[in-house]
């Protein structure tokens, strides 16, 4: 069966071959990465895709920066954390390989800061007096560069260095992706699952959500293994059960999938959801075309 939300992509692609966050509006890279990466993974076979594919890779190669990063949108040059999905995007395709890679070389480059050292001492000494209750050494991706690790950034640099890490830098990268996971793993709210940055605060256990927990899960489809993970899907289905929002079944069915529990009765719902759209986040919509797409590795980063 064809996927419902292709069209609605295709249709939506701006003259310069980018995608705004809604459609009609300017194009962005978060849009534009995502919405390339379902066009990518898409079955179906149509040159009018393809075409579409290639009009969105010339968009993100044209918005590259000279050190190899992405800035969310054209009239904000600052190197951001949707380099990550640029990467991702790019590394689909023959004309894009160069540019993923480095954007690849930029995101090894980048760490999240860590606590300041006194803070670190504090932690130490008077562990009680935490605002938050995580290990302040473990360093992942930030969504700005120079500040705080966050586990969404984190989940994005991941999935794009599974991809187009690149075999020269193989140590680094097995490096930073161990420290990853470490620090995702801390991140984990008690009972399972993600919050956006932290598990804790003032001893207050957070709450997960659908879409983080998800996100979490699919830079983690490899480490099956892993108590935290086979924690993060109970909960992430408990979560399902709650939420039918377009990103939390897209996403949610995303994650199931990579972890061999694809849902037929979620991925019929999404179907209904995507055949009615008739407007809203375009990033939603290609979340939603990749959760909708016959796959147990939709990203393509399983082999990677």
């Amino acid at each position: 069966m064809a996927n419902p939300a292709v069209p609605h992509l295709v249709a939506t692609q701006r003259p310069d071959g980018g995608w705004g966050p809604y459609p009609g509006t300017p194009s962005r890279t978060e849009a534009t990465a995502l919405a390339a990466v379902a066009l990518a993974r898409a079955e179906d076979a149509d040159p009018a895709l393809d075409a579409a594919a290639e009009r969105a890779v010339a968009w993100l190669r044209e918005q590259q920066r000279a050190d190899g990063a992405w800035p969310v949108a054209p009239d904000v040059p600052e190197a951001a954390w949707c380099t990550s999905l640029a990467t991702l995007a790019l590394s689909h395709f023959g004309s894009g390989a160069e540019a993923a890679g480095r954007g690849a070389r930029w995101l090894l480059r980048q760490e999240g800061q860590g606590a300041p050292w006194w803070t670190r001492l504090l932690f130490r000494l008077a562990p009680s007096r935490k605002p938050v209750d995580i290990d302040p050494e473990l360093t992942g991706w930030p969504w700005v560069d120079g500040t705080f690790s966050w586990v969404e950034p984190t989940a994005y640099a991941m999935l794009a260095l599974k991809r187009a890490g690149g075999a020269e830098e193989s140590a680094r990268v097995a490096s930073r992706m161990e420290e990853a996971r470490r620090m995702l793993v801390d991140r984990a709210c008690p009972g399972g699952g993600w919050n956006y940055g932290n598990s804790r605060v003032f001893g207050e256990d957070l709450w997960p959500y659908p879409d983080t927990t998800a996100l979490v899960l699919l830079a983690l489809a490899d480490r099956r293994e892993m108590p935290a993970v086979a924690e993060g899907l109970s909960a992430l289905r408990a979560m399902m059960e709650e939420n039918d929002s377009l990103l939390s079944l897209g996403l949610g069915g995303l994650a199931l999938a990579a972890h061999g529990g694809r849902d037929e009765a979620l991925i019929a719902a999404l179907a209904g959801r995507v055949a009615a759209w008739e407007g809203g986040e375009i990033r939603t919509l290609a979340w939603a075309a990749l959760g909708l797409a016959a796959s147990t590795d939709p990203l393509g980063v399983a082999g990677a």
